[in-house]
């Protein structure tokens, strides 16, 4: 069995990588770690929570720069494999977050 830990995985990308793995690799668990800012929509996967959940496939609201949360995550489920899609794609939205 292979852990795969998926950041961003209700953005567009992610939600298709993580449908691409569950599909092609009966072998392989997704945790999916996405902070579900404007670019994620837990909906993208309705049917993966359905079809794989909670056996092959889970949900985790969170941050990537959230040390505990993270840690926690490899401690309690041996993770093999990381994949990155945790990104803010508008740096004009970025720009505004940060502006005071």
């Amino acid at each position: 069995m292979m852990n795969i830990l998926i950041t961003g995985g209700c953005g567009f990308i992610g939600s298709n990588f993580v449908r691409h793995i569950l599909k092609n690799h009966p072998g392989a668990t997704v945790i999916n770690l996405d902070k579900l800012t404007y670019a994620g929509n837990p909906a993208n996967l309705t049917d993966v929570e359905r079809r794989y959940a909670p056996s092959r496939y889970q949900f985790i609201k969170g941050d990537i720069a959230d040390k505990e949360k993270v840690e926690a995550i490899f401690r309690g489920s041996n993770i093999d494999w990381v994949v990155n899609f945790a990104a803010e794609s508008h740096v004009d939205n970025l720009w505004n977050l940060l502006s005071p």
